[in-house]
């Protein structure tokens, strides 16, 4: 355990910033410990976030993220998370293999209610949450956007062995007839499938929020404004109080992405600007 010099805080080695006060041991001298980001480091970042070196560049526009570009944006976000990449690190190994963060829906119908619908949305409401914070909110934290972007929805993986999402695939109906209806079957040649979810009924209940804060909570140390994020940007009329600037914006990227982004009819009508 060690000690914050600002406010006196006995807080996790490992810990990056203090969950008090927001003292930064990454960037203090004292500390000892942290180096400067590295030029690599950082051009990735940008490219994470649409940074340009250019300042009159304007606003960057969306990205269309799709099952053919979602890893490789993936990738530059995870890349993007240099002060706390150890314990992200940590996480993202768990989520990747252990649960079925890389596999799984986004919802049980809809434009992602389809393999890796869960990792496109997280991705593209992280790009919506950047391009925010780039335009009218530049004192949210590079880092912590990046995190609670990707992981506001990581509750959808349900816990190890425990998924949220239940897959049932159907096939042709002479397949089915053969007793092939079920995802647990293999496809014949020649047959067409589709899938369908259900959630999991063996869940312990527990609101997406509330179980995507656990599961982040166990790997990373989160501050009150990323828990609160975390926990209550899809629902912000359930927090009782003062909204964090971080829920807000938050909050304003998951309603682009689904109300907007993955509405083409919208995206045509409104000539929103999207890179494909």
């Amino acid at each position: 355990m060690k000690k914050c010099p600002d406010c006196g805080m006995t807080i996790a080695n490992q810990a990056i910033r203090c969950p008090k006060c927001k003292f930064n041991f990454a960037e203090s001298e004292d500390a000892g410990a942290a180096e400067a980001v590295p030029a690599a480091a950082a051009a990735v970042s940008a490219a994470a976030t649409g940074a340009s070196i250019n300042p009159s560049a304007g606003i960057m526009p969306m990205v269309d993220v799709t099952k053919d570009n979602v890893d490789e944006l993936y990738a530059q976000l995870k890349a993007a998370v240099v002060k706390r990449k150890t314990e992200f690190d940590h996480f993202i190994d768990f989520l990747e293999n252990r649960t079925s963060w890389l596999t799984a829906p986004a919802d049980t119908e809809g434009a992602l209610a389809c393999e890796k619908g869960l990792l496109i949305r997280s991705v593209a409401v992280t790009k919506q949450l950047l391009r925010i914070k780039d335009t009218i909110m530049p004192q949210l934290d590079e880092e912590s956007a990046i995190i609670i972007g990707l992981f506001h929805d990581v509750g959808k993986v349900g816990v190890e062995g425990k998924p949220y999402f239940l897959v049932e695939e159907h096939l042709s109906s002479s397949s089915s007839a053969l007793g092939l209806s079920f995802s647990s079957r293999i496809s014949t040649p020649g047959t067409s499938s589709s899938n369908t979810y259900s959630i999991n009924p063996k869940l312990v209940g527990m609101d997406v929020g509330v179980r995507s804060l656990y599961l982040v909570s166990q790997y990373m140390l989160v501050s009150e404004d990323e828990a609160q994020a975390i926990s209550y940007a899809d629902k912000r009329c359930s927090v009782s109080g003062a909204l964090s600037p971080y829920t807000l914006t938050l909050g304003t990227a998951i309603d682009l992405q689904k109300n907007i982004y993955e509405n083409k009819d919208t995206i045509d009508s409104y000539s929103f600007t999207v890179i494909k």
